[in-house]
């Protein structure tokens, strides 16, 4: 799997209910499951990870979401091109409910969804290991379904990051791989500001700050500078460990107006830790109390999110 990214999938569990026409994917028009975050964000087979998930609607952040969790144990077909195998996606609910889940990371996951080949079926031949994403992961597919907010379920996809062994590597390089390499940690969410016209910057965590009506403003997010880790990776070009940096991406949302972009962030060489977004606020009569949600993931699948309200005022 290369998927650099957490994956998110929300789907029907019936009748799939698609984006309308036209609407940009940062208008929330509904209950959606924006974010699951694992904690660690890279776990070992057999450590405990608590979850958690981001669910908006046009009220705000739904508080204690009812929810069914399970693990996902079924990897995906090479026939199929989905991140998570369809049996995953067509299971019924799992038992476990409430907000949150905890679980341990399957015995076998790296066997399952990692480097480490499975025994071969009677009469099949060898079953080659799963390839590594970009940054040298695995993951282990975790699913939420969020029920009684619709008609129809939710359904949504935290792609856990599992520890495994290095592997086609020289006994020296994955000594040194062992040593240098640090589990992924989530990034953090420091804040979120409205740049104004001379530079100055109001901070929105409170909620005070009044956005005029139509108005187009200018929006910073900012993470902590230990969120964009450093981390090696192993070049099978080069027979050698190759380090990087995380890339974020975050994700812009909310109940009202329009963003310039859907998604901002930066690149692994960019050691920025802000990323710039133009809000164009709803044209109102009265004063309006409009939600906007920012959900932050670094490249080796981690996550963090943060919800706000703005006021937008004629």
């Amino acid at each position: 799997m290369r998927n650099q990214l957490r994956f998110i999938l929300t789907v029907a569990m019936a009748s799939a209910c698609k984006p309308m026409v036209g609407r940009a994917p940062s208008l929330i028009v509904g209950p959606e499951v924006l974010a699951v975050r694992g904690v660690p964000a890279e776990a070992k087979q057999g450590e405990s990870v608590t979850y958690d998930l981001l669910v908006a609607s046009l009220d705000g952040t739904v508080a204690d979401p009812p929810s069914n969790w399970d693990l996902c144990l079924t990897p995906k077909p090479p026939a199929e091109s989905n991140s998570v195998a369809a049996a995953c996606v067509d299971a019924p609910p799992g038992d476990a409910q409430g907000a949150d889940y905890s679980a341990l990371v399957p015995l076998n996951a790296c066997t399952l969804f990692g480097p480490i080949a499975p025994p071969p079926l009677a009469n099949q031949p060898p079953s080659r290991p799963r390839d590594p994403d970009s940054t040298g992961g695995y993951y282990l597919p975790v699913r939420a379904v969020v029920s009684g907010l619709t008609d129809r379920n939710l359904v949504a996809f935290d792609m856990q990051r599992i520890s495994c062994n290095l592997v086609g590597a020289s006994a020296l390089v994955i000594q040194d791989y062992n040593t240098r390499y640090k589990p992924n940690a989530n990034p953090a969410l420091a804040g979120l500001d409205w740049v104004t016209s001379d530079a100055n910057s109001a901070s929105l965590a409170d909620g005070t700050v009044v956005i005029p009506s139509g108005g187009i403003v200018t929006l910073r997010a900012s993470f902590t500078p230990d969120s964009a880790e450093i981390y090696p990776v192993f070049d099978s070009n080069l027979q050698g460990l190759v380090d990087r940096r995380e890339s974020m991406s975050l994700g812009w949302f909310a109940t009202a107006g329009a963003f310039e972009h859907d998604r901002t962030g930066r690149a692994e060489s960019d050691p920025e830790t802000t990323s710039d977004n133009t809000w164009t606020s709803p044209a109102v009569n009265e004063v309006t109390s409009v939600s906007l949600w920012l959900v932050l993931r670094d490249s080796r699948g981690g996550v963090d999110f943060a919800s706000y309200q703005l006021t937008v005022a004629p």
